[in-house]
């Protein structure tokens, strides 16, 4: 008789097939001493479990339910943990170290006195009263990677003696030494310090505005959408409130109906002048095949345009997209360490790896961007120091940006965005998109659409289509004249 797979078997294959045998109650409750090694997971349910003494090392999970579950003696070592839901839990000897917590709820959990935080970074984590996170790890006792070898010697080694004594001091105290190596600061830290180097800002420091970076001086004239976005987000940085263009609006609505490749900055400069889109998913399949074609390029720190993950996100169109958060927070991690290794002095030809093994956050960064694989994080390096610094800087930015707006999407109910085929005709009544307003199974026909599904599907009230258990029915109403409309999907057609 085969042996049945383990749990940490059934969340490497997804946390949407652990719900489902969960749910029916396929799975036990006891998984005392699990052994979990970097589990990307998201949304999946362990409520209640007993996960006495499980380690989950380098593990990246993402609103995780531990809601009462039993994690006392639990080892949680690296790794990130995000929107988790340890409430009621029971971390009496727990310990988490390494890691970072972020927007993380342990109110009610038990044992928390006897838990242990060593070396975490919290973010808006609550439920700990008021604890504060603890200080990061102290920098190397010598210091020996803040430069490189050249540059110490040049500004520590003998060579510094032979200064003329007046040039000594002119430069005030520190001048001339490189900043520190720091890849535990975030993409907004290191961005808005390389931009401050950069001088005045570039134009398309107005596509991250969840950076809050510094602003342009000026715009150029222009009535092109993308010039027309730029100027609305910076009116709004400047705590003003954009104005609606009827021209701009009109053709940033034409834009999303038909589909059109800039249905990105469409739905971005709707947004900021605060017009609803009338059209959502018929510019779905752009939007899509726009982020997919960005994330087929073979670059490790490959840029990925937050304009179009933002209209995604505006128009609430997680389907197909929130799959390539990891991918995105992989080239983030990457582009996060070079820049931290560039702005202190390292490049690809001198002691960059002897600062990366100095530094736990570094080794992190690393280890998400490609694993074990020192060769690929060497030609990663070379490719992205060879970049003008405006485009290094770029990348970091928009990456930040984009990740950002995928975890948001990630964040979003399911059923947001059912999965249909179907033409526009089928969804659209008095020349706009009908709403959507839910999606049924099978089941839920009699209680729910009984008198519609009749008049749609010609189902007989109080009964259930036939054939029909793997089908999904999508219920539209049209906003104008309150028609509604269901339509069938099959998995045939997906």
């Amino acid at each position: 008789m085969p042996k049945a797979p383990t749990i940490e078997q059934l969340l490497q294959n997804g946390s949407a097939e652990w719900n489902r045998l969960r749910k029916s109650g396929k799975v036990p409750t006891e998984h005392t001493g699990a052994t979990f090694a970097q589990l990307f997971s998201a949304n999946a349910d362990l409520s209640g479990l007993g996960l006495v003494g499980s380690e989950w090392e380098r593990c990246d999970l993402s609103k995780v339910n531990f809601r009462d579950t039993d994690l006392s003696n639990a080892y949680f070592h690296g790794g990130r943990l995000q929107d988790c839901d340890f409430r009621g839990a029971n971390l009496e000897g727990a310990t988490f170290e390494k890691l970072k917590l972020l927007r993380c709820d342990f109110t009610g959990a038990k044992g928390l006195e006897e838990a242990d935080f060593d070396e975490v970074d919290m973010d808006r984590v609550t439920g700990l009263d008021g604890e504060e996170a603890p200080p990061p790890p102290p920098p190397p006792v010598q210091g020996i990677t803040a430069f490189t070898r050249e540059q110490r010697d040049k500004v520590m080694g003998p060579g510094s003696l032979l200064a003329p004594a007046s040039e000594q001091q002119q430069q005030p105290s520190g001048e001339g030494e490189l900043p520190p190596f720091k890849p535990q600061d975030n993409p907004g830290q290191l961005f808005f310090r390389a931009l401050k180097r950069l001088g005045a800002p570039p134009l398309w420091v107005l596509d991250v505005a969840g950076l809050r970076p510094l602003l342009p001086a000026r715009l150029p004239p222009g009535s092109s959408l993308e010039t027309l976005y730029r100027e609305a987000v910076k009116t709004r940085l400047e705590n003003k409130k954009p104005a609606a263009d009827p021209g701009a609006v009109e053709r940033a609505q034409r834009s999303l109906r038909m589909g059109a490749k800039d249905s990105n900055l469409a739905a971005m400069y709707l947004r900021e002048v605060g017009v609803v889109p009338s059209f959502r998913f018929s510019a779905a399949k752009v939007l899509k095949d726009a982020l997919r074609e960005e994330l087929a390029v073979d670059d490790l720190t490959g840029s990925v345009d937050p304009r179009t993950t933002g209209a995604l996100l505006e128009l609430r169109l997680p389907q197909e997209v929130v799959e390539h958060t990891h991918e995105v927070r992989r080239r983030l991690a990457a582009t996060q360490l070079y820049t931290a290794l560039l702005e202190a002095g390292f490049n690809p030809d001198n002691n960059w790896e002897e600062a990366l093994e100095s530094a736990e956050p570094a080794m992190e960064l690393a280890q998400l961007a490609t694993g074990e694989d020192r060769q690929a994080l060497l030609e990663g390096f070379q490719v992205f120091s060879a970049l003008p610094e405006e485009a290094r800087l770029r990348r970091l930015a928009y990456l930040a940006e984009s990740l950002n707006h995928l975890e948001l999407l990630g964040r979003l109910p399911e059923g947001m965005e059912p999965a249909w085929l179907s033409g526009p005709e089928t969804r659209e009544c008095h020349d706009r998109e009908m709403t959507y307003v839910q999606a049924l199974r099978a089941d839920d026909i009699p209680r729910k659409v009984a008198a519609l599904a009749k008049a749609e599907l010609g189902v007989p009230e109080g009964e259930v289509p036939e054939e029909s258990e793997d089908d999904l029915f999508v219920h539209l109403r049209c906003d104008v004249c309150g028609k509604e409309k269901l339509i069938v999907q099959s998995p045939a057609e997906e």
